[in-house]
C-alpha cells in the first residue's frame, strides 16, 4: 500500500508499506500485533492500509515483532532502494562475467533469493523481472521493479514439468498477483534446491511413480515432515522422428543409433536406466550424443536431427510432430515442508489445483491426466 505525504522538489514521496504482508507471512493476527506494539487495532489497520505513517517508535516496534528491518516494512516509492539477496548461479547457464542482470526474487527461509532470468530463453524473455541486480561473489544487490509486498508473495518452484508455467498463469489470474517463478530442474536436482532452501517447492517424477517419489523425499529429508501434492500424471516414452520406432533397450544399442540423454537426476534418465536393468543390458554402453535439459529440449533435439531418440513426454513429442512410443506413466508431485502448508502463498496454489477451470485446462494438454490432481499426503513417511 502507498500513502502520499507531500511532494518536495518534484520527488515522489509516497510511502509504501508491507506490514500486512509481513504479518500474514508469520500467521499473526492483527489484534495480537497491535497489542504487542502498543497501538489500537484501528491504528494498525490504518498503517497496513497505507493511510497512516507511524512514528519512529512504532515503526521500530513493528520491525521487532515482524522479525525484519524497518526498511523492509516502509519505503519511499521513488527512493531507489536496493535489496540484498543470495544469488543462485546456474554454472551451465549463467554467464560468469555478468555484472548486471534481470532477476526473479523470492523470500525463502527468512532471506531473499535472486535467480537469473536468462535472456536467451523465450520463457525468460516473456517474464517481467522482479528487479535488476548487480552481481558479485554469490551476492546480489537488487533494485526492485515491484513493491515489496508483491515480491513477498512470489513462489519459487523447481521442476521439469512445463505445466508449472500453466499453473503459474492460473495462480496469478485467480488471485490477482501471486507470481510463480518456474525454475526448470530435473527431479533430484529440484529436491536438492528445496533442501538447500533456495525454493519453496520442488516438482518430481521418478521411475516407479508415487512410491518412488515418496521414498526419494524420505531419503533426502529424513524425519522432517513434508507434503506431496500431485500436479498431474502423464506418459513418458521414446520420442523419435516419424518412420523410426524404438521400443526397448535393444533398439537403442543398434549401431549408429544416436541417443539424446537427460541430465543426472532426471526421472526420464532413471526410467531409461531401469529399462536396461530389466533387460539385463549394461546401460553404460549407451553413449549419448547430447544431454538435454527438459522434456521439450529432448524433443527439439530429435526434431532438429541432433539425435534419433530420447525419452520425453507425449506432450513434448506432439509439440514437435514426432512419433511417441509409450513406456510408462509418470506421476508428477509437488513437494514442500509441512511448515509451509498454512502459508497463504501455498494455500492459494493448492486452491488453484482444485479449481475446475485449471483442471480442465491442464487436462486439455496432450497426454495429461488430472484424476489425481490436488491429492496430497503428509508427514515424514509420506
Amino acid at each position: 500500500m502507498t500513502l502520499a505525504i507531500g511532494n518536495a522538489g518534484g520527488m515522489d514521496t509516497r510511502v509504501r508499506t508491507a506490514v500486512k504482508a509481513a504479518r500474514q507471512r508469520l500467521e499473526m493476527q492483527q489484534r495480537d500485533l497491535a497489542q504487542a506494539v502498543g497501538v489500537s487495532r484501528q491504528t494498525l489497520s490504518s498503517i497496513e492500509a497505507g493511510e497512516t505513517v507511524p512514528s519512529t517508535q512504532i515503526a521500530l516496534a513493528l520491525a521487532r515483532e515482524l522479525r525484519c528491518r524497518v526498511e523492509d516494512l516502509f519505503s519511499l516509492a521513488g527512493d531507489g532502494r536496493t535489496i540484498e539477496a543470495e544469488f543462485v548461479r546456474e554454472p551451465d547457464r549463467n554467464p560468469g562475467d555478468a555484472r548486471k542482470a534481470r532477476v526473479s526474487l523470492g523470500w525463502v527461509g527468512e532471506r531473499w533469493i535472486a535467480r537469473l532470468l536468462e535472456t536467451d530463453e523465450a520463457l525468460s524473455l516473456g517474464t517481467p523481472a522482479d528487479g535488476i541486480a548487480s552481481l558479485a561473489q554469490g551476492k546480489a544487490r537488487v533494485r526492485p521493479l515491484r513493491d515489496l509486498e508483491s515480491l513477498h508473495r512470489n513462489l519459487l518452484v523447481a521442476g521439469c514439468d512445463p505445466a508449472l508455467g500453466l499453473l503459474g498463469r492460473h495462480l496469478e489470474e485467480r488471485f490477482h498477483g501471486p507470481r510463480l517463478h518456474w525454475i526448470e530442474k530435473a527431479s533430484r536436482p529440484a529436491l536438492e534446491e528445496l533442501a538447500q532452501g533456495r525454493v519453496h517447492m520442488a516438482g518430481m517424477h521418478l521411475a516407479g511413480g508415487a512410491g518412488e517419489n515418496a521414498a526419494a523425499v524420505r531419503e533426502r529429508f529424513g524425519a522432517d515432515p513434508m507434503v506431496l501434492v500431485t500436479l498431474a500424471s502423464w506418459e513418458q516414452g521414446f520420442v523419435s522422428r516419424p518412420g523410426k520406432k524404438y521400443k526397448g533397450a535393444a533398439d537403442l544399442e543398434r549401431k549408429g543409433t544416436r541417443v539424446i540423454a537427460r541430465e543426472a537426476g532426471a526421472g526420464a534418465q532413471e526410467l531409461l536406466a531401469s529399462l536396461f536393468r530389466k533387460a539385463g543390458r549394461p546401460f553404460k554402453n549407451v553413449a549419448p550424443v547430447a544431454v538435454a535439459r527438459g522434456h521439450r529440449a529432448v524433443a527439439q533435439m530429435v526434431a532438429m536431427g541432433v539425435g534419433d531418440v530420447g525419452v520425453a513426454t507425449r506432450s513434448a513429442a506432439a509439440s514437435f510432430g514426432l512419433h511417441f512410443e509409450p513406456i510408462a506413466e509418470a506421476r508428477f508431485d509437488l513437494v514442500f515442508p509441512a511448515t509451509l502448508a498454512s502459508d497463504g502463498r501455498v494455500q492459494s496454489l493448492l486452491d488453484c489445483l482444485s479449481n475446475t477451470r485449471f483442471r480442465q485446462d491442464l487436462g486439455g494438454m496432450t497426454g495429461y491426466r488430472t484424476a489425481r490432481t490436488g491429492e496430497s499426503s503428509t508427514g515424514a513417511q509420506a
